[in-house]
């Protein structure tokens, strides 16, 4: 890695976009720092994803094709970066203006893995401020995926995302990491934000199914992980359930 200025891949992976991508776009392209490739892999967008992505076609390399699901695109563009240094940050989500700028400042070698902290917001003005860490990492996912960047070598070390996973390949990733001895470095500053009501928001029951098979398999199997399983599977139910009567 060229410590004094590495080249960074910015991954943005999208289905139907339209309605933020172009945010995403402008906050990847007004980064302060400027040493940056930006890669867009599309899923096959039919809702002007495209047309807005076309308008940026001096400064972003993309393709738009039919994948696998969130860890095939994630590996696609992970494949096609030439950085030394790879942030992911989807469709629906957005980086502060010198996000890229504070993330290399805490390059200090090529095996280390940085994260800053991220702003999930709630409404358009609410949001609540969330700082990854590895401790409780055998119980969830502790690590915030949109202000993670993770060096090109430990993806050649540690292997890409497990397309076995739909909605938690983030999760066996960084487990996969910790296991593997790669280092976390945590920068306290904001560095994006997203949105709530991502993929693992939707997909309650799913996720939860996702995440014990990730406990049981690298951490072992026992009665916690299931009566976790279960207790979470009702609770957040429940919280739907209420909410349908509330809202309908």
């Amino acid at each position: 890695m060229n410590k004094s200025k590495p080249l960074v891949s910015i991954i943005t992976i999208v289905f139907n976009g339209a309605a933020y991508i172009e945010d995403t776009i402008k906050s990847v392209l007004n980064q302060t720092y400027d040493k940056i490739e930006y890669i867009i892999i599309d899923g096959g967008s039919t809702d002007g994803t495209l047309e807005i992505i076309e308008k940026y076609n001096e400064h972003v390399k993309w393709i738009s094709e039919k994948d696998n699901g969130i860890s095939d695109a994630f590996n696609k563009g992970i494949r096609l970066a030439k950085g030394d240094l790879i942030g992911i940050i989807n469709a629906d989500d957005w980086y502060e203006p010198d996000a890229v700028q504070n993330i290399v400042s805490c390059c200090e070698n090529e095996c280390t893995v940085i994260c800053g902290d991220v702003k999930l917001y709630n409404s358009k003005t609410a949001f609540n401020l969330k700082k990854s860490t590895l401790k409780g990492l055998n119980k969830k996912m502790t690590v915030w995926h949109p202000g993670m960047f993770v060096p090109k070598s430990v993806y050649d070390k540690v292997g890409l995302y497990d397309q076995g996973y739909k909605v938690l390949m983030d999760y066996d990733f960084v487990v996969r990491c910790t296991m593997a001895g790669i280092k976390f470095y945590f920068h306290d500053g904001v560095v994006a934000s997203m949105r709530y009501g991502g993929i693992s928001n939707r997909l309650i029951s799913k996720s939860m199914k996702e995440a014990l098979t990730i406990k049981n398999g690298h951490f072992g199997a026992n009665w916690k992980n299931h009566f976790e399983y279960v207790y979470y599977n009702i609770y957040f139910q429940t919280i739907i359930f209420i909410k349908r009567i509330i809202y309908r």
